[in-house]
């Protein structure tokens, strides 16, 4: 079981709140969980499903990802540097029918990276109205738009792109663009590969946890939890993480963080 830490104390006020309505507001966050598990689940199964998500099933943990995020049915949400959409497709189950999912790509990455391998496998994603609640977002990093329409946005494994690659200013400047497009309360999800001090984190796709906390709150973001949903203790932090011997195993963070009201 992944256990997760929240960075801030309940104040005594709170606190009896929580422990006068706690058995009421559990129950139901239980039973809105199972309902959005099941229909990830029933996603995971549809016979028209990639044939490259399934093996991605046990690294990404969807269902509880979403859970510690608190992703609800009716929701919208902002899917990153989608990619191939893996997380798109999951997001669109998790909200449900009468929630959205932006599914953000750069039109580049679509249409040059991995001889256009993105580009068909979102088509086939989005055709014929297979996944009729996705909105296909093409913009740049730093200029998402969607200025305070977003319940919930996530970022999987870039954060360490935009820092190594981009560098520290233009990494705010994407963080920044996120935070714009959240609703005040909204929540921003970020994972990534764990990288230490010392190693050369830009060549292992890795980054340093610490900084990627520093660069989520510089741009206005409060962490309020951490989970260990995605961490590995066998990774032992030297390896590519492309490195057949890790690929899908990497040890990860995943952090909560929430835009102030």
């Amino acid at each position: 079981m992944a256990h997760y830490r929240m960075n801030r104390p309940f104040g005594r006020g709170l606190l009896a709140l929580a422990m006068l309505g706690g058995a009421a507001l559990w129950a139901g966050a239980t039973e809105e969980h199972d309902a959005m598990t099941a229909r990830i689940e029933a996603q995971m199964q549809v016979p028209d499903r990639h044939r490259f998500d399934a093996p991605r099933d046990s690294a990404r943990k969807p269902a509880e990802t979403f859970r510690f995020l608190g992703v609800r049915e009716g929701m919208t949400a902002l899917d990153v540097g989608a990619y191939a959409g893996y997380t798109t497709e999951m997001l669109a189950a998790a909200v449900g029918p009468t929630g959205k999912v932006y599914s953000h790509n750069r039109e580049r990455v679509l249409t040059h990276f991995a001889d256009g391998y993105y580009q068909r496998t979102m088509d086939e994603r989005l055709a014929n109205g297979r996944l009729p609640n996705v909105v296909l977002h093409l913009r740049e990093y730093d200029a998402l738009g969607l200025e305070g329409t977003v319940d919930v946005a996530f970022l999987g494994n870039l954060l360490h792109d935009f820092y190594h690659r981009d560098g520290r200013e233009l990494a705010l400047a994407f963080l920044a663009s996120i935070h714009a497009a959240l609703k005040p309360g909204g929540v921003l999800g970020v994972a990534d590969h764990v990288g230490v001090p010392g190693a050369n984190n830009k060549r292992l796709h890795r980054i340093d946890p610490r900084i990627a906390r520093a660069l989520i709150e510089e741009a206005g973001f409060v962490i309020e939890a951490e989970s260990d949903l995605y961490a590995n203790p066998q990774d032992d932090h030297t390896l590519l993480v492309y490195n057949d011997a890790i690929y899908l195993r990497t040890d990860r963070f995943l952090f909560r963080a929430r835009k102030p009201f």
